[in-house]
């Protein structure tokens, strides 16, 4: 089943799978065109392509196109809405990133071995955006699709088996970077644009006590999952998994109504799939298109997938590059925890819905 089946093709006649962006693409900029295509690994909520040896006939325009560009298209309307505000907070990202890097290389000692140079910025690297536009034909229609041409961030995903082949240097090259990352996210004002737009899990702001219901929030998703487990999970799970489920729903529960807790920008899906490592750049993340205001303790959930020691690592790196901490270090972590079996759940509930995740056991 591919993702697409899922979503009629609106009136436009178009479908949208990762084999037909590059027409996509050649309907909507004109002026380009590209030797070949590939199709990476393919998420849940876009269809992707990479196109290689793009170059526009636009003269102005033809030293602005890399090489290789990245194609996203979303599947439904939500994450249409959300590729313009994603560009824009990543583009925040961006020029965080820069300023570390001229700040490290305004203090760079250049008389040091050579080899220090590929390290002088410990920033993550993210895509930028290059181009985005409506598919040509169909901003007025039932179904508008949304292109964004993004810049290609290199390397494999950052799995448990990759870590295992990292020396100790990359891996705390790696934390550092994650952890610069992190930090320069949690200094963006959730109450000032752009991320004042990006939807948080609560209504009322700092005082974090009423919950925002909405589908793109984490409350809203697990008052989904709520409605779903008895549907899809009860029958299929054994009495023994199901108390499991009941007690993690119930320790998610509490940690969303904490009053008065901290609040910040999160990407929401930082899976191995997302963190990509090149031996030259270090780390890369890519996709954005979850990213909420909630609980920071999210962001950590996942890097236990890579190395019990990561999390730590990570937020002692975010520590040391000025992330506000509110509460203490191990408090967070245990609430990354029980994030991490909390979408667990999520994923098993997928399953059983969809066929598209693994079956996970929760004991």
């Amino acid at each position: 089943m591919s993702r697409h089946d899922s979503h009629p093709v609106g009136s436009h006649g178009l479908v949208v799978e990762p084999e037909t962006v590059e027409d996509l693409v050649a309907r909507t900029w004109r002026d380009l065109t590209w030797d070949s295509v590939s199709i990476p690994e393919q998420g849940m909520d876009h269809a992707v392509a990479k196109l290689h040896g793009v170059s526009s006939s636009e003269g102005e325009l033809a030293d602005m196109i890399p090489e290789t560009v990245v194609v996203r298209v979303p599947y439904t309307e939500a994450y249409r809405v959300q590729a313009p505000l994603e560009s824009a907070v990543v583009a925040q990202l961006t020029k965080l990133r820069l300023a570390a890097a001229r700040a490290e290389y305004e203090g760079f000692d250049a008389t040091e071995d050579a080899a220090t140079d590929n390290r002088i910025a410990d920033t993550v690297r993210v895509p930028g955006t290059v181009r985005q536009s409506y598919v040509r034909g169909t901003f007025a229609t039932d179904q508008p699709l949304m292109l964004t041409m993004q810049t290609e961030v290199r390397g494999g995903p950052l799995t448990a088996e990759v870590w295992e082949t990292l020396g100790d240097e990359d891996r705390q090259w790696a934390a550092s970077q994650l952890g610069g990352m992190l930090a320069g996210m949690r200094r963006l004002d959730p109450d000032l644009p752009p991320v004042r737009k990006v939807e948080s899990w609560w209504k009322d702001g700092a005082a974090t006590s009423e919950l925002n219901s909405t589908p793109r929030s984490l409350p809203g998703k697990f008052a989904l999952m709520k409605r779903r487990a008895p549907v899809f999970l009860e029958p299929n799970i054994s009495g023994e998994e199901m108390e499991v489920v009941r007690e993690i729903f119930a320790e998610v529960d509490a940690l969303i109504r904490r009053p008065h807790q901290q609040r910040c920008l999160t990407h929401s899906d930082l899976y191995s799939t997302h963190m990509l490592w090149d031996p030259q750049g270090g780390i890369g993340v890519i996709d954005f298109s979850d990213m909420t205001v909630g609980d920071p303790a999210l962001d950590y959930a996942h890097f236990s997938d890579i190395s019990p020691e990561l999390a730590g690592m990570v937020l002692e790196a975010a520590q040391r590059a000025g992330a506000p901490l509110q509460g203490e270090r191990e408090e967070l972590l245990h609430r990354a925890e029980i994030y991490k079996k909390w979408d667990n759940v999520f994923l098993l509930i997928d399953h059983f819905r969809t066929g598209m995740s693994p079956r996970i056991s929760l004991l």
